[in-house]
């Protein structure tokens, strides 16, 4: 087998060879064929559906030596097929300049990653380089990947070069979600969608560079493998490269061990047992996850890009932004899974992740706060309606006696005081301030901080806080010294005495 990894050996060279994007295909071809190419593209779709692969092989069409013989020749031809192009027509894949793009070495090819280069002064310089002709080829061609990245003034910057751009200059930006772009670039761009390859279209692109590679491999392991790349041509090949690189015959037991990840199937059970409150089976997946090797920010944002969709499909906006990025059979599962959720539960829940995501940098535990994101946002209905009982009843026990009664009580001594060490008083008082206690303490820990969310506070006696917590792990995290003395300082000012606090295990 060759040394050379799979993904780049593999790599579409002319648009016949792109994986699916049929619709894409044609709109550049007849554009091409007809001299209508516009200034600027707009390639957006999810990772891994050919985007960059077809911004070089469209710098290729309008660079190829081959090209610049017919303009010449001004010969007038019909539209070849697709299936004939990359032979009979363009690009070429043997000219200087088409090679020279293959291999990255082409000047006037220019390729800049927004993730990295998304300041404004990265534009600045784009937009006066921009001025200079092209140093051997025809177009200078600019791909930007990552666009939806820049910033905002940023986008201003490269606004101005995408309404006046000098003839020379082909612009073509990628990225996986169009959404985050200014309408202002929108308006000066073509945009064109690509969509996630099938397992079909997978399975027989694979099945070729097992051929070409000789690779042994089932022929159910294959498939496997083309139905777990998720639509992702690149991400499929190299899972197939680097399972071929272990020398053994791929067996469907081998990819399932080497595919230690949260699944597409994990993530729709995830997002059952939120709408459905189960707590402890929806802590169970994301353990599961994390000794399964997962990484657990991407376990969080796969979640949180699911109930984003779920938003989408719930008001009305399916067929337009989210069937596009999924296979059939995928979609059709979140169309089930959004009848069972409305938007008030969704936006709340996508809250919660949110604040989780942001906390996780911090997390000395890192599936701490997606964990107690999964207590919150299974538990907070209940644990109010617990509170709200809880107060109600603390109302009753500090007021025993109707006002008729009020002359008759006598006063009470300290010791029968401490025998009823209730106080809503200083319940209410705690309540009050728990804000204040949570960003007091989100400077020193994030954790605790995450962590002091999903509790409730049950009693206060003249020295005591007892909190109840739904979870053990709970109790270890609150009890440890240092979480203790920082909690307790906080209390004991706010109640102004010395307070201490203890712990007990509420009912799930």
């Amino acid at each position: 087998m060759s040394n050379t990894a799979f993904y780049l050996k593999y790599r579409p060279q002319a648009l016949d060879a792109l994986i699916g994007q049929e619709a894409v295909k044609k709109i550049l071809l007849s554009s091409f064929e007809n001299n209508k190419l516009s200034h600027a593209y707009l390639f957006s779709g999810p990772r891994g559906s050919g985007k960059t692969s077809t911004a070089r092989i469209l710098a290729k069409m309008v660079n190829c030596e081959r090209q610049e013989s017919r303009d010449k020749s001004q010969e007038k031809t019909v539209l070849p097929s697709l299936s004939t192009l990359a032979t009979s027509r363009l690009p070429c894949n043997k000219c200087t300049t088409c090679l020279s793009i293959t291999d990255g070495s082409n000047m006037d090819l220019i390729e800049i990653d927004a993730a990295s280069n998304r300041g404004i002064e990265d534009i600045r310089s784009l937009r006066d380089k921009i001025k200079l002709a092209p140093t051997s080829a025809k177009k200078k061609v600019y791909i930007i990947d990552e666009v939806h990245m820049l910033t905002t003034e940023a986008f201003n910057a490269l606004l101005k070069t995408l309404e006046e751009p000098p003839k020379h200059a082909l612009f073509i930006l990628a990225t996986t979600d169009a959404s985050k772009l200014p309408q202002t670039i929108l308006s000066r761009v073509q945009k064109l969608d690509f969509k996630p390859a099938t397992t079909d279209e997978l399975l027989k692109a694979f099945e070729h560079i097992v051929k070409e590679e000789k690779i042994d491999i089932d022929k159910e392991a294959l498939k496997s493998l083309a139905k777990k790349a998720d639509g992702s041509f690149r991400d499929g090949v190299k899972l197939l490269d680097q399972l071929a690189s272990m020398g053994a015959k791929i067996t469907t037991e081998i990819i399932k061990e080497s595919l230690k990840s949260f699944e597409f199937e994990n993530i729709l059970e995830l997002t059952r047992d939120l709408k459905d409150k189960k707590t402890s089976e929806g802590l169970l997946k994301v353990s599961q996850a994390t000794e399964n090797g997962a990484d657990i920010k991407e376990v969080l944002l796969y979640l949180m890009d699911v109930l984003r969709n779920i938003v989408f499909i719930n008001n009305g906006l399916g067929e337009q932004l989210v069937k596009k990025n999924f296979t059939e059979d995928k979609y059709a599962e979140l169309i089930k899974l959004a009848d069972q959720w409305e938007n008030r539960g969704l936006v709340k829940s996508l809250d919660i992740l949110q604040k989780s995501l942001e906390k996780m940098k911090f997390a000395s535990i890192p599936s701490l706060p997606l964990e107690l994101a999964v207590v919150e946002i299974c538990g907070a209905e209940s644990a109010q309606k617990k509170l709200d009982v809880r107060s109600e009843k603390l109302d009753k026990q500090s007021l025993p006696y109707d006002e008729g009664q009020i002359s008759n009580i006598q006063p009470q001594d300290p010791i029968s005081n401490f025998q009823h060490p209730i106080s809503n008083d200083d319940i209410a008082k705690i309540k009050e301030k728990w804000t204040f206690v949570l960003e007091t303490i989100k400077p020193f820990n994030f954790s605790l901080e995450a962590l002091l969310r999903s509790i409730s506070v049950t009693e206060c006696s003249k020295d005591t806080v007892i909190m109840e917590v739904p979870y053990s792990f709970h109790q270890r995290i609150l009890e440890a010294p240092k979480n203790r003395d920082l909690l307790e300082s906080i209390l004991s000012d706010i109640l102004g005495r010395s307070i201490r606090i203890s712990t007990v295990l509420g009912a799930r």
